[in-house]
């Protein structure tokens, strides 16, 4: 049987084409995950046995199943990785927290209202690429550029960020990050902005490749 690890890799990068509107073929999903083409097959076989995708012309296409599995590990990842951490603190608050049942209860706990819960939804299933490649505004360095994913809390948050220009999709660069936790300065269509650290912990981006936005899956 294969990996858990490695059949979400294979759905979010299945969902990531799709995105693009570019055919799920294996011979492609092979080489982004350099992996043999025959174990590809082989993991795509057991995805479409299991519900999680359907087979059509050499491409594979999610199901409503896999869609709902690409969201929820997008939902778990977060949750994990940006909310929590890797460090021990955070590892202890999710040992204490045990297994979320509840996600729409559980995201409220974190700053999340009934105004920003869908629009958070909406931008985790519309995120192009995998969900792996974002990091939080406040892990780049000066300099750096990134296009924005999604906002982690509520709608007076989110429509803060947005009154500012920083919405999904949105392109911007660093000029200057603050030492000691201080705020961190922005360059946004040609406007500086200044964010707290708290804030910036709270914008999820998508690193860009050789100065331009990524659009790698």
């Amino acid at each position: 049987m294969p990996e858990e690890s490695d059949m979400l890799e294979l759905l979010e990068l299945v969902k990531a084409l799709t995105r693009k509107e570019t055919p799920a073929r294996i011979d492609v999903i092979a080489s982004r995950m350099g992996r043999p083409m025959n174990e590809v097959r082989r993991l795509a076989d057991t995805a479409t046995v299991q519900g999680f995708a359907c087979r059509t012309e050499g491409c594979i296409e999610l199901t409503e199943a896999g869609e709902a599995a690409v969201r929820k590990h997008r939902e778990e990842y977060v949750h994990r990785t940006h909310l929590h951490g890797t460090s021990l603190t955070g590892r202890m608050r999710r040992l204490i927290e045990g297994r979320v049942t509840d996600w729409h209860g559980h995201w409220r706990r974190h700053g999340f209202d009934d105004e920003s819960l869908p629009s958070f939804y909406a931008d985790i299933q519309n995120l192009q690429g995998r969900i792996e490649d974002t990091v939080s505004l406040a892990d780049l360095r000066q300099g750096d550029k990134c296009t924005v994913v999604l906002a982690l809390g509520g709608h007076g948050m989110v429509r803060r960020l947005a009154e500012m220009g920083l919405t999904p999709g949105t392109e911007l660069k660093v000029v200057r990050s603050a030492p000691m936790h201080g705020p961190i300065e922005v360059s946004v269509r040609g406007v500086s902005l200044a964010l707290g650290r708290g804030i910036a912990r709270r914008v999820l981006v998508k690193p860009s490749t050789n100065g331009q936005p990524s659009t790698t899956v």
